[in-house]
């Protein structure tokens, strides 16, 4: 079922329960086909491990995060978490983590040479308790159509709330104005690779008054 961005409009984000986790990774596997980050870990034979990377990383960081899909419709989603929450090793075995220990030792080096570079610069980036977004992602054919702002400024909002400021990283320089739009500002840029970048970016809080 798909509706139009006016019928979008009429609804908040709601909770992803654990029976909708599939559409999420549906989605995340979509939006995500053509990032740097999975082009440059993946390369073009590789494209049916996406689902595995994306389906890891939703499970284990959903446990205990908060997921949203933007709408009844399921066209987006976001996914952030409390930093004094993230995963253990317990939450990414039960994830399904392990399956990627089936990749292409080049596939699979790769992408633990990202996630060591990543969970270094965040540790270097922000000390404090903030909220950490891991994923958004909106189905490529209902992109610019406002549902990714919607997700953002729900996440914003939640943030303002709790007095927390924001931290997010991505691989995509194409990501960079629409996060600076939120108030999100680049403390890192970093290269992986020849092949990849990766900013890491903040948002200090702006809490609302009671």
């Amino acid at each position: 079922m798909e509706a139009s961005s006016k019928g979008d409009s009429m609804f908040e984000p709601i909770r992803i329960s654990v029976r909708e986790h599939t559409r999420a990774i549906e989605i995340l596997s979509e939006a995500f086909a053509d990032d740097p980050m999975i082009k440059y870990i993946l390369k073009e034979k590789g494209r049916e491990y996406v689902k595995k990377i994306y389906g890891a990383l939703f499970k284990a960081y959903s446990a205990k995060g908060n997921a949203y899909f933007d709408s009844p419709d399921m066209n987006g989603m976001i996914l952030w978490i409390d930093s004094e929450e993230d995963p253990g090793l317990g939450a990414w075995i039960r994830s399904g983590a392990l399956k990627m220990l089936t990749f292409p030792a080049r596939s699979l080096n790769r992408l633990m040479k990202v996630g060591r570079v990543v969970s270094k610069v965040h540790k270097e980036c922000i000390q404090d308790q903030h909220l950490h977004l891991i994923l958004l992602a909106v189905l490529p054919r209902k992109q610019r159509m406002g549902i990714g702002k919607k997700l953002m400024n729900f996440f914003i909002r939640e943030a303002d709330s709790k007095g927390l400021p924001g931290y997010l990283e991505t691989q995509n320089p194409s990501n960079v104005d629409f996060y600076e739009s939120f108030g999100f500002s680049v403390a890192r840029e970093v290269e992986i690779s020849s092949e990849l970048k990766s900013w890491s970016m903040i948002r200090n809080t702006k809490r609302q008054n009671n």
